[in-house]
């Protein structure tokens, strides 16, 4: 499982109107299945991989926004069960500690960020295993996040400065760069290294960009620009055939998905669909945030260091769609849009929007999680102390 942290849609080679140029990428992969209809579950990388290792959405394992912490109790893990059920497992992040707190199921070592460090890394870890029959390797490559190489570092920093001045050319080609920078130096280098007549490769974004006056990177909303991810799938000897069958597919699939090629029982008893199953894959999906940072509010902590009781939270963003129509919502209220162009639906809205509102409730109450109480916080004083100065170094509070 290959995860690039806030790779757009349309920088990667395959999509309609790619902005990049990865053609050692692009010869490797050419016989993968693509999918250009594929949906986070969030606009936030912890959300987001917190959904990979469960198969459950945002809402049912607890995780809504970038700051939270506590997953329900009894969630599956993945990757605890690929090592009980045999597997040498590893899991490697150029920003182990945006997992601070979350159990994936597996300890996540620090990958180097430089190209070559990294792919020994990795490199060292496969060859040590050649008494294991089974393998599962978690790689997160984290340079294609916000800022995207500057020199300061910070998302909020010279980074949001060029896009408050209007200097998107710039934000943008420095965005390519690195995208090209991780395909080609750092994937690709991996794929020559795996004997694909041997091991499964699913690739993902764990969600997009944005670049807009209202969120200037992600998790701030679920619009498409950070939702949409490219995803790519590889099974040895099985042509590879093409995910979903016209409609939309989702990031809370690949839990299954994975369960089913490795024979693993699924555990999540939740709302993802096996993508190599033969299951239907028209059913409707869903994506939420809760923002840590809001309208230039700390929605996070600063009521609750004030000593109010009942500190208010930050405003629920969602949408339930399919490949026709999106209803966008905030809170308790909604809007129906086309999916594609996310414009607004003007005539027959109540009726159209109908089956929507059904499925926005039945996720809900069709759940068998969201009566589950919240784990105990796993982390410590310290781990909170870091994961916070992380999370406002990158603008998320």
């Amino acid at each position: 499982m290959i995860s690039i942290d806030s790779l757009r849609l349309d920088h990667v080679g395959r999509a309609a109107q790619s902005r990049v140029h990865t053609p050692r990428f692009d010869r490797l992969a050419d016989g993968f299945a693509f999918s250009e209809c594929c949906f986070s579950v969030s606009s936030a990388t912890r959300p987001v991989h917190t959904s990979l290792v469960t198969g459950l959405y945002p809402f049912e394992h607890g995780i809504q926004g970038q700051q939270d912490g506590r997953v329900r109790q009894g969630a599956p893990r993945l990757f605890r069960q690929c090592s009980e059920g045999g597997f040498d497992v590893g899991l490697f992040s150029e920003a182990a500690t945006i997992f601070t707190g979350l159990d994936l199921g597996a300890p996540v070592e620090a990958l180097a960020v430089d190209a070559s460090s990294g792919l020994e890394q990795v490199r060292r870890w496969l060859r040590r295993g050649d008494r294991f029959g089974h393998r599962c390797l978690f790689l997160h490559y984290w340079s294609a996040h916000t800022p995207y190489g500057a020199a300061d570092g910070r998302a909020l920093g010279e980074t949001a400065a060029l896009l408050r001045q209007g200097r998107l050319e710039e934000v943008h080609g420095r965005y390519r760069r690195t995208v090209e920078d991780v395909f080609e130096n750092k994937v690709a280098p991996l794929l020559e290294t795996l004997d694909l007549g041997r091991w499964s490769v699913l690739l993902f974004g764990d969600h997009g960009e944005s670049w807009t006056p209202e969120e200037f990177y992600h998790g701030m909303t679920v619009r498409n620009s950070v939702l949409r991810v490219p995803l790519y799938l590889h099974v040895p000897y099985s042509g590879n055939p093409q995910p979903g069958d016209g409609g939309v597919v989702s990031l809370v699939d690949l839990y299954a998905t994975v369960c089913g090629l490795l024979g693993l029982p699924r555990q999540d008893d939740g709302f993802g669909i096996d993508l190599l199953g033969g299951d239907s894959h028209r059913a409707m999906r869903m994506a939420e945030i809760r923002p840590g940072r809001d309208a230039g509010q700390d929605w996070v902590d600063t009521r609750a260091e004030q000593g109010m009781e009942n500190p208010p939270q930050a405003p629920l963003r969602w949408c339930v769609f399919d490949d026709r129509y999106r209803l966008h919502g905030e809170n308790e209220d909604w809007r129906l849009e086309t999916q594609w162009t996310e414009l607004p639906v003007g005539t027959d809205t109540d009726l159209l929007a109908a089956p929507y509102l059904r499925a926005w409730k039945a996720f809900r109450t069709e759940s068998k999680w969201l009566q589950r109480p919240l784990a105990e916080g796993p982390m410590s004083a310290v781990e909170e102390n870091a994961l916070r100065r992380r999370l406002q170094a990158l603008g998320y509070l």
